[in-house]
């Protein structure tokens, strides 16, 4: 129990600072945060079209991250090289840049990223704790009117708080991505603890991801159930070897401490603040051995009482229970499996659940490994 407190302990210690992170800045979802800055200087100077601009170090580019006034299916193709143009000079100089009769002053390729012909450009830095997180770029104000110095002090203003809540906001990205990180980690460590069960986190989350999309759950839930998928056993590392590891069937009351690994992995999960980014993998930690009869455990849900992310673990962890070779099974084929999943349908599975799985397994002849890899899966 010493290695379930240890990890308990880690996970409150990194929770405050999350927590702390967020009571700093309300919003914290980066692409949220990208358009919300944007939308503020654009309603403010009243502004006909506006980019966000953020530098990729990596990559040596400038990339756009919000727009107004432009399509919104042209972001991910809108790049600069380090340094081109006005908007790689104002972040290299951290200078507001500012140009009247833009036409007349500018080539037609300096912006020919903007819908319109631009008459008035105005071009500001975000800066926040001595560094440079990308720039802004306003573009002719509406009735034909040009940006005045009244404009430009407002919108450096503007952007120096802009800054402040994009740095929190990638500060608790970070943090949040290497929270993760560390979680997805255990689990892998978790996995290794049997050699035989290597793996096995990662391919349930992965048949969980493929069953989310063919539901058509949005990229957003999709990530949510791969994530919940991964961390569902997490609560294995409260088990004790000789039972994790037993190579013959449990006891009954080896059993029963086996059942705790549910429990465990909430207790776990449930130490992070705020819940609400792990609420769906808390419940899906706790409740994937649920059945639609009753029969599971811990809490002895049927049917819809059982959140959706934890019947469609259910069914992509029997499915890779029952196909996974252990020193007392064989394991069997992922026809024979598919067929025990038909059976069991109903009774300890969520049938529409089960169908929406055959189907993916018969679209790819039973070989889940020639399903192409994309997105989180």
């Amino acid at each position: 129990m010493a290695t379930i407190t240890m990890l308990e302990s880690k996970v409150k210690e990194l929770s405050k600072m999350l927590e702390a992170l967020k009571e700093l800045n309300a919003a914290i979802d980066l692409q949220d945060v990208f358009q919300g800055i944007l939308d503020q200087m654009v309603m403010i100077v009243e502004a006909e079209a506006a980019i966000l601009w953020m530098p990729d170090n990596e990559r040596k580019q400038i990339s756009a991250k919000a727009a107004v006034g432009l399509a919104a299916e042209r972001l991910p193709d809108l790049t600069l090289a380090e340094g081109e143009g006005i908007v790689g000079k104002v972040i290299q100089n951290r200078d507001t840049d500012f140009i009247d009769n833009a036409g007349e002053a500018l080539p037609a390729c300096s912006t020919a990223y903007l819908d319109q012909h631009a008459t008035s450009l105005l071009t500001v830095p975000l800066q926040a704790k001595g560094n440079v997180l990308g720039a802004i770029q306003l573009m002719n104000r509406k009735n034909g009117r040009f940006f005045c110095q009244r404009n430009i002090k407002l919108v450096v203003m503007l952007a120096e708080q802009s800054a402040l809540s994009l740095h929190n906001s990638q500060m608790y990205d970070e943090l949040y991505k290497m929270f993760v990180s560390m979680i997805r980690m255990l689990a892998e460590a978790l996995d290794a603890r049997d050699p035989l069960t290597k793996g096995h986190s990662e391919r349930v989350a992965r048949y969980a991801w493929l069953i989310g999309k063919r539901l058509k759950l949005d990229s957003q839930m999709c990530f949510e159930l791969y994530q919940a998928a991964i961390l569902h056993d997490i609560g294995k590392i409260g088990i004790e070897d000789r039972i994790l590891r037993k190579t013959t069937g449990l006891t009954d009351s080896e059993f029963e401490l086996m059942k705790k690994h549910t429990e465990i992995g909430a207790r776990i999960l449930s130490a992070i603040k705020p819940n609400r980014f792990f609420q769906k993998s808390i419940d899906t930690a706790m409740l994937h051995h649920e059945r639609m009869d009753g029969s599971g455990y811990p809490k002895q849900l049927k049917g819809e009482q059982i959140p959706l992310f934890a019947r469609i673990v259910g069914v992509a962890d029997a499915f890779d229970a029952m196909t996974t070779e252990r020193t007392y099974s064989k394991g069997m084929s992922a026809k024979h499996a598919a067929a025990e999943l038909i059976r069991c349908k109903d009774s300890l599975f969520d049938p529409d659940i089960v169908d929406i799985f055959i189907g993916i397994l018969e679209d790819c002849s039973y070989d889940l490994e020639s399903v192409p890899r994309t997105d989180a899966g």
